[in-house]
């Protein structure tokens, strides 16, 4: 059993301390992704190997993130790690939990109290902390364009506060990858027209402004090494940036642990266009078991050395001096493996 759970499970049992030491002016303002599941070491049995095996669809070792008091509070003790404090998370398992209310115009039922109380902990817990929800429906139709009207319906009829609302909503579709070298350039359009309906629906709250979030993998504008530009909203431009034009903000897959290749798929991804236009951006670092192994990490066998907490906070620490000061880093995923106590080198921040 990995060494810190016996003080995982002491600080689990006990009442939570908030890490609230910093203040507001000296936080830094890094982004997380928040599925709906991560590795639980509170589980019976779920110890290092079982770490290092990460069957996240079939292993008991995998819970939800956020449906408990405890979970929360794990979640915003981490959210303000000193030094390493989160001002924007992208919270999963929203769209269930919002669809029967909205259909049967009610705000009734558990769900929409576990959404109100969850947003409630986090902004008064959490200085300045944005709250999107996330939707990943990843298909070519982008059917998450259909799921932010449940957003903006619960933000208008169900809150009371607005410490209990989202904040803005954030998308996370893969699809484009399939389609960013197709010679049908009304298949990109398209695309583009149906992430433009993202932003629209947001616009139609009335209560207060909904934020946009999109996430970018760093070549969707290339094909073939080349820029691959396409007149869409009159203007001619590639896909990256017509996106960064779309949303409120971006985050960007980089898909490397290491400087210079982060800062050079910054640039392909559109990084001066963003910052010249005042977009915030984010440079996305994962953290789960994924392949090649370049592209995040994850403590498993590879040729490529630094792959733990330190490590990533490392690179983190190298923006400034690689032109990326002005850039965010973003997280993914909470506890996958980021604070999930797992593994010596990845601790739980609670």
């Amino acid at each position: 059993m990995i060494g810190n759970f016996v003080l995982f499970l002491s600080l689990m049992s006990g009442t939570m301390c908030f890490l609230t030491g910093t203040t507001t002016n000296e936080r830094k303002q890094y982004a997380m992704y928040v599925w709906r599941d991560g590795f639980d070491p509170q589980i019976p049995g779920c110890d290092q190997t079982d770490f290092l095996t990460w069957d996240s669809k079939h292993s008991p070792c995998f819970t939800h993130t956020w449906n408990t008091r405890e979970k929360r509070q794990w979640l915003w003790a981490t959210c303000n790690l000193p030094g390493r404090e989160v001002s924007s998370i992208y919270l999963a398992d929203i769209y269930h939990k919002l669809k029967p209310g909205f259909h049967a115009n009610s705000c009734a039922g558990s769900d929409i109290t576990l959404l109100r109380t969850t947003l409630l902990e986090g902004h008064t817990h959490v200085s300045n902390l944005n709250i999107y929800a996330l939707f990943a429906a990843s298909d070519a139709d982008v059917s998450e364009r259909r799921m932010v009207p449940y957003v903006v319906w619960y933000n208008d009829h169900c809150t009371k506060t607005d410490l209990e609302k989202f904040d803005g909503v954030a998308v996370n579709n893969e699809a484009y990858a399939s389609i960013k070298c197709s010679h049908d350039v009304s298949q990109r359009t398209t695309f583009l027209d149906r992430l433009q309906d993202v932003y629209n629906e947001a616009q139609k709250q009335r209560r207060g402004k909904l934020l946009t979030h999109f996430s970018v993998s760093w070549h969707w504008g290339q094909c073939g090494g080349h820029s691959q530009p396409f007149l869409w909203n009159g203007k001619t431009m590639d896909a990256s940036r017509h996106m960064i034009d779309i949303f409120d903000s971006i985050d960007v897959q980089v898909g490397y642990t290491l400087f210079p290749q982060i800062g050079d798929r910054m640039e392909l991804a559109g990084l001066n266009y963003s910052s010249r236009h005042h977009k915030r951006t984010y440079v996305t670092f994962y953290t789960d078991k994924t392949e090649p192994c370049q592209i995040t990490f994850f403590p498993q066998t590879c040729h490529l050395s630094g792959r733990s907490e330190s490590h990533l906070f490392n690179v983190i620490d190298q923006f400034s001096q690689n032109g990326l000061g002005h850039i965010h880093p973003c997280i993914h995923y909470f506890r996958g493996v980021y604070s999930s106590g797992g593994h010596a080198d990845w601790p739980a921040h609670l």
